[in-house]
């Protein structure tokens, strides 16, 4: 039989749960996304500014007079830096408030709103002991000052809770223990007594997360309040109550505080078991691809760590976690929304601690797990440093550094002066005669392939796949795809290999590598082939 050409195309999206050969998704891949269906490489990411004190659990943007105002914090406290339009850093200035205790299991709370006394935009943070425990019951305190200013922050006397604040301007909320909340005077970020100000219980359970919620006419402002088992709406109304809360679903859950985003006037964020979405009422995201996955291989012990960052150019909400016995956010599952698709990747350098999308850019910032770059050395916290054991038992003490990433920049890892790739590939579903509309008992033979890719650098393609779904697999050598072919013979790619159950995969792993795929073809024709192979190690 003449060889005969079909496409090499999966469904978008990356399928974890059950077998390979069960789906159409792709199958395996890291640092890939989906756009129209199809795979493209994830952008690259270069290294912005690093800082001491520990890790980043909590990060604020706001845009003011042409530059973007950056807060850090950490056990050790608050840090701020600058960037300017084209993301060019000023140097890091330490407003930790004066009589602040380093607290090794803080996560810190952002916000920023205009105060009428200082008239001016003031940021706000919010410190309590949640990292190792959602449900932590310490209250913490809340600190303000300018959000463009170089001073340390200053306490909000009276104000102690163990959850965080959110401004819904114009009062600022803070919340925690026993569904308690309370709220500021209007337009006064340090008054909490003055007219207008008031608190109330509107749960029985610890209230970990609150955003800001667009309302009608009358009811504005308004607020969505997560609490341990609950989702709460708060409306302003006026009067003697100022707000009244009105219970959503009484029996939803959270994973972690820093689980919830925004996106679009809808709210996302994952339950305890499942992930969850708010349209006007609370309903389950389906996941069919890998649900299971993040839910199995998720460290729960380390759940508070989870957070979740969006990157609109992509259509993204990436929900970073601590993978297997990892206590750092080392992958992140991807909900695709404009693709309806779900799908992952390892993260770099280690991971991430925590990122936020910061508006005047379309790229996201993100914290990152510094490493010593010592190959086989193994990277331990120790308070508020990093001990750095390698293979002669050497022991390094060095201060644990923050670094802030720039997110979807090229196509490279840049820090400083070294300049590295970054790996990507994909790895198509099965493709087999024997799950077609007319099931033949036959193996199949690929003699070539045509590539087609918008294309920077060179990539490569193998063939894998087993005689059946029990059998080893059996991987073919890797063979280059030509950016820019210099004779006929490099526009194609040849293999003669055959598989019973045949994938392809697709990796870019050079400096500028770039790619987005397109339709490409694979000459096939049935040949025999046993059903026994290679017994899987």
């Amino acid at each position: 039989m003449p060889l005969q050409p079909m496409i090499i195309r999966s469904e978008p999206g990356i399928k974890r749960d059950g077998t390979k050969f069960e789906g159409n998704n792709y199958v395996d891949g890291q640092w890939v996304r989906f756009q129209r269906g199809l795979p493209r490489k994830i952008g690259g990411y270069r290294r912005l500014v690093t800082g001491q004190g520990g890790y980043a659990r909590g990060i604020h943007t706001h845009n003011h007079d042409g530059l973007t105002y950056v807060h850090i914090g950490n056990s050790a406290g608050v840090y701020r830096f600058t960037l300017s339009n084209n993301a060019v850093p000023t140097a890091t200035i330490d407003r930790t408030p004066a009589g602040y205790i380093s607290e090794e299991d803080v996560v810190w709370t952002f916000d920023a709103m205009y105060d009428t006394t200082a008239g001016d935009v003031m940021v706000l943070a919010h410190a309590a002991k949640n990292l190792l425990d959602i449900a932590n019951d310490d209250n913490g305190t809340l600190y303000f000052g300018f959000d463009n200013g170089t001073t340390p922050l200053q306490l909000v006397s009276g104000v102690t809770v163990s959850g965080g604040i959110v401004a819904l301007e114009p009062y600022v909320f803070a919340y925690g223990s026993n569904g308690f909340v309370q709220w500021s005077r209007p337009g006064y970020v340090n008054d909490w007594t003055g007219s207008g100000s008031g608190n109330a219980r509107i749960t029985s359970q610890k209230i970990v997360k609150g955003l800001p919620l667009r309302a009608g006419a009358g009811n504005a402002p308004a607020g969505l309040f997560w609490s341990l088992n609950a989702l709460i709406r708060a409306s302003f109304v006026g009067g003697a109550p100022v707000f009244q809360f009105d219970t959503i679903s009484s029996q939803t859950s959270i994973l972690s505080s820093q689980s919830v985003i925004e996106y679009d006037g809808l709210y996302f964020w994952c339950g305890v078991d499942r992930f969850l979405m708010f349209n006007g009422v609370v309903r389950e995201v389906p996941n069919n691809l890998n649900l299971n996955w993040f839910y199995d291989n998720m460290n729960f012990n380390e759940r508070e760590k989870v957070f979740a960052v969006k990157i609109p150019r992509w259509g993204e909400i990436w929900w970073c976690f601590p993978f297997g016995n990892a206590t750092e956010c080392t992958h992140a599952v991807i909900y695709n929304v404009r693709e309806n698709t779900w799908y992952d990747t390892v993260l770099p350098d280690g991971g991430r601690s925590i990122g936020q999308y910061a508006q005047v850019f379309s790229s996201p910032l993100m914290t990152g797990i510094p490493t010593n770059t010592d190959i086989g050395n193994r990277i331990t916290e120790a308070g508020d440093n990093r001990i750095t054991e390698d293979g002669n038992n050497r022991v390094i003490n060095d201060p644990i550094v923050w670094e802030v990433w720039q997110h979807e920049f090229g196509a490279n890892r840049i820090a400083g002066t070294e300049v590295l790739p970054v790996r990507s590939y994909f790895e198509t579903a099965d493709i087999s005669l024997i799950a077609g509309d007319n099931p033949q008992n036959m193996a199949l033979r690929v003699e070539y392939i045509e590539p087609d890719f918008v294309q920077s650098q060179n990539m490569t393609v193998q063939v894998t796949g087993r005689a059946n779904a029990k059998a080893g697999e059996v991987t073919s050598d890797p063979q280059t795809i030509y950016a820019t072919p210099s004779t006929p013979q490099e526009q194609l790619v040849y293999f003669r290999e055959i598989r019973r159950e045949m994938r392809f995969i697709f990796e870019s792993n050079t400096l500028n590598g770039d790619y987005q795929m397109g339709q490409v073809i694979a000459h096939v024709e049935p040949a025999t082939g046993t059903v026994l192979g290679e017994v899987a190690s």
